[in-house]
This record gives C-alpha cells, structure tokens and sequence, in this order.
C-alpha cells in the first residue's frame, strides 16, 4: 500500500528547469571572465547534477578554484529572476496535486534550494501548501550524502514513519532512479526533464511517464499489481 509520494522539483512539478540552471551558470561563469565551449561548459554542469550549486561551480572553474565564490554569489544574486523568467507548469498539475494530497502523503526531496521553492517558486504559481516535508540538497552538510545517496529518502521516510515499500519517489534524471533504488523505493520517471524513454528503460525502470499529470494513472497500476 502506497503511503508516501516524495517528488523532486524541478523539471517534475516545475518544468524548464535544466536550461534554468545552464543559464544560471553560464552568466556566473561569464560574470568572472571565464568562457568555456558551450559542450564543455553543459558536460561539466551535467558531471555534478544535483549537487549544490558551489559544487557546480568548483567543477566548472577547477581551472580557477579563487573565482568560485565570485561566481558563486553572481550565481545567488539572478538565480530567482532567471528561474521566474524561464520556468512554467503543466496546465492540470496543481488539480493533480491537490487530489493526490486527499490519499497520500506528499513530500518533495530537490537540488533547489527551500527557500527558492517555497518563498518564490511555489507563490509564483500559486502551488497549494500539500508538501508534509521539503528537502533540498542545501540543507545537508555532507555533500556525499546528496542525490545519488539514498539519505533525502531515508529521511523523509523516517520523518513520515513510512517504510520504503509504501514510499514512490517521481523524477526526472539517472540519480534521482539511483537514489530511490539505494533507499529501497519504487522509482517513477516522467519525461519532462533529462531522461528519454528508451534511456529510462535501459535503466530497467517500469514505471514511466510522460508529465505529472499521468501520475495517478500510474500510482492506480502500481497499487493493483503490489
């Protein structure tokens, strides 16, 4: 019996989020002097996905590790304009959640940071307050703890009182699937975000979708086949 939906954020409930982030960083990058080839710069943002945004940029200016908290705070100070601009959200997906709200519990475990998603992202789009539980990468210490480390989960499941077979994890990318298989929970990918379907299924997912609105559809099948 599902007793737990934990989400990630962007590119799942959010949607435009990776080319967010590239130009978050490519305008921190270029506000310090440093011009990498476009297909370098997306392989090196790409190498540390997830991870918190000082741990993109040392990646990004390994080259020049005295520009990284330069560029770190360029990257603070436009990151809430550039997402406002560049984000949107699926037509049906507030009615989703509100109605998966009425059966489940639902918790979001995201690479953004809290204050980001609930003090500017979630008003923006007037999302309803249906989150028991927000975990960002942000608010753990040890960086090896973020996705793919199964702790986000593990933490929010111990949070919920929830085992991992009640709990689903929906996202969007290789470490988000990673992630809910070290914690023991079902994976959901939806196609709104980095992964294709043919790449999902090579990852030996079952359950795949093409946006959240499908998601109760999916959670119906799940529930008959447990």
């Amino acid at each position: 019996m599902i007793k737990l939906i934990i989400l990630d954020w962007d590119d799942v409930i959010v949607l435009g989020a990776k080319e967010a982030y590239f130009t978050c960083y490519h305008h921190a990058l270029t506000s310090v002097g440093v011009h990498l080839p476009r297909e370098e710069e997306r392989k090196r943002i790409l190498a540390k996905w997830s991870k918190p945004a000082r741990e993109e940029l040392r990646e990004l200016l390994k080259e020049h590790p005295d520009l990284v908290e330069q560029a770190y705070a360029v990257y603070q100070k436009q990151k809430s304009e550039i997402f406002l601009k560049t984000l949107h959200i699926h037509s049906g997906m507030i009615d989703v959640l509100l109605n998966l709200a009425k059966r489940y519990v639902l918790a979001v475990a995201t690479g953004n940071t809290t204050e980001i998603v609930r003090d500017t992202i979630i008003p923006h789009f007037r999302i309803p307050p249906v989150f028991a539980h927000i975990l960002s990468s942000y608010d753990i210490h040890d960086v090896n703890k973020t996705k793919p480390h199964p702790y986000m989960l593990e933490k929010i499941m111990k949070t919920q009182t929830v085992r991992p077979d009640e709990t689903i994890y929906v996202g969007d990318a290789t470490t988000d699937v990673q992630m809910a298989r070290s914690a023991g929970v079902t994976p959901i990918v939806v196609l709104t975000g980095h992964l294709s379907k043919k790449e999902a299924h090579h990852l030996g997912v079952t359950w795949i979708i093409s946006d959240i609105t499908l998601l109760p559809t999916v959670l119906t099948k799940i529930e008959t086949v447990s």
